[in-house]
């Protein structure tokens, strides 16, 4: 049996930026993923064509963060760009900037442009009901119309989830994640109409490697493990079962045993932690609720350049629910070097449940449906077809914030410290919180720190990230 000091599940960037830390500080790793390589869900794909590379991420990827803790370990690792942003959204047959302007209310339809502003002098009846509820939280900030055109028809779609049984924070997280800049105030429409008739010019600046594509750090993170010589990775790889071996952790992988002495750190589902310890005799998880995720279908398209025809965002959202595709990332967007000349790189994002699978396990057959729909939109020609399409579906993209989440959550946070003190739950699928790239390394890091005695303080992710009500 072969002992390491911490086993890390999970090989995306709050189990890769642990790996590293802990290492650095002389802990031995056992690094454990299902996938056949390193980035979990900021990986990035290369796609040739006549012997170009075409790079692909895994949906929209940038570094941006003004946490100096973050900023020195992103420039630890590697060398990158800064870029700036574009960000759009697709409702009512137009493209509108996002965050929403003073101006875009013009393009609206006519009835639209007034119900929104006469929103205005309504909303403040919404900020007397419960605020935990999606619904009220985004009627109140952004009034009943722009709830009923966008927010509503693009989440029920984004979670296939009933938007009743929402909770506010996937709102507050969200909102947070896509302005980005915490000087832009966008918490309202009121917030938003005021940025627009006295704006302050703001420059958002973003970090992507040089390369590669987002995904190059983490493969270059990857490598700073190996150069530790106190990191072991096993890919193609799942934990099958947990035994408690005094206060160490017996860990079965393709039928070997391995111990971790010091704890486990995991990344990955959480329910598939609960279905690994709800043998323990002082655990009863046969009744516990299930916490729930979304599965993510990324379409990865080459065309030709002269047939795409809008050509301006790096992600565009598309609200209409009644469409497959929540979302496009445009590559060249984010860098020119991921796009050879003449062609016109992106990717269509359809999510699906988890409970309730529709597209997950025949995602070969919506190619044809996107595209008509991508048509629809003017986004391509009605001619175009792809050069190449590769389909990649990922599991465990996204929690989904019912309205009971948080009870969920610290129902199964209270069975895996009873199974084992020594297990941590850490990144966007383990901790149960929508977070960025960014926040999960902060998170890895400040982990590292509380293991290497840097740090006696737990770090409070979910106030820092923003969002929890």
């Amino acid at each position: 049996m072969e002992n390491f000091d911490y086993i890390i599940l999970g090989a995306g960037p709050s189990g890769l930026t642990a790996a590293y830390c802990l290492a650095k500080a002389g802990k031995t790793i056992l690094v454990v993923d299902r996938n056949s390589r390193p980035g979990g869900l900021s990986m990035s794909y290369s796609i040739e064509v006549n012997n170009q590379q075409h790079i692909f991420d895994t949906g929209p990827k940038r570094f941006h963060t003004d946490d100096p803790i973050v900023i020195e370990f992103l420039h630890e690792v590697l060398e990158m760009d800064v870029i700036g942003r574009s960000t759009e959204v697709y409702f009512h047959n137009k493209y509108y900037t996002w965050p929403l302007n003073f101006l875009s209310l013009f393009k609206f339809p006519i009835f639209l442009a007034l119900k929104s502003f006469a929103d205005l002098l309504f909303r403040k009846k919404y900020g007397k009901l419960d605020q935990k509820m999606f619904e009220n939280y985004i009627k109140f900030r952004y009034g009943k119309t722009l709830y009923g055109v966008f927010f509503k028809p693009y989440t029920e779609k984004f979670l296939k989830w009933p938007v009743t049984d929402i909770h506010s924070d996937w709102a507050s997280t969200g909102i947070n994640r896509t302005v980005i800049d915490s000087r832009i105030k966008s918490e309202s429409l009121i917030g938003l109409l005021k940025n627009s008739l006295l704006p302050n010019k703001i420059e958002t600046e973003f970090l992507y490697p040089k390369e590669k594509g987002f995904g190059h750090f983490f493969d270059v993170l990857y490598q700073l493990c190996l150069k530790t010589n106190q990191c072991k990775f096993l890919f193609d790889s799942e934990i099958e079962n947990i035994d408690k071996q005094d206060s160490s952790l017996n860990l079965r992988i393709k039928s070997e045993n391995f111990l971790a002495t010091k704890g486990l750190v995991w990344s990955g589902n959480l329910n598939n932690l609960l279905d690994l310890i709800k043998n323990n005799p002082k655990i009863d998880s046969s009744s516990s609720p299930k916490l729930n995720y979304l599965n993510t279908i990324f379409y990865n398209f080459i065309f030709k350049k002269e047939h795409v025809l809008h050509k301006k965002a790096q992600w565009l959202y598309v609200s209409d629910g009644d469409v497959l595709i929540c979302r496009i990332t445009c590559m060249e967007e984010f860098s020119k070097t991921t796009t050879p000349e003449g062609f016109y790189n992106f990717i269509v994002e359809v999510t699906d449940s988890q409970s309730q699978p529709v597209h997950f396990e025949n995602a070969e057959n919506l190619s044809d449906k996107i595209i008509e729909e991508l048509k629809s939109m003017k986004f391509i020609s009605h001619t175009a077809q792809p050069i190449v399409t590769k389909i990649i579906p990922i599991k465990d993209t996204y929690p989904i914030y019912s309205m009971n989440y948080k009870e969920i959550f610290n129902g199964a946070h209270k069975q895996v410290k009873e199974f084992s003190k020594n297990i941590h739950l850490i990144g966007r699928s383990g901790a149960f919180w929508y977070n960025n790239s960014d926040h999960s390394i902060r998170m890895a890091i400040e982990f590292a720190n509380r293991q290497n005695k840097n740090s006696q303080n737990d770090f409070d992710h979910r106030s820092y990230f923003g969002g929890s009500h």
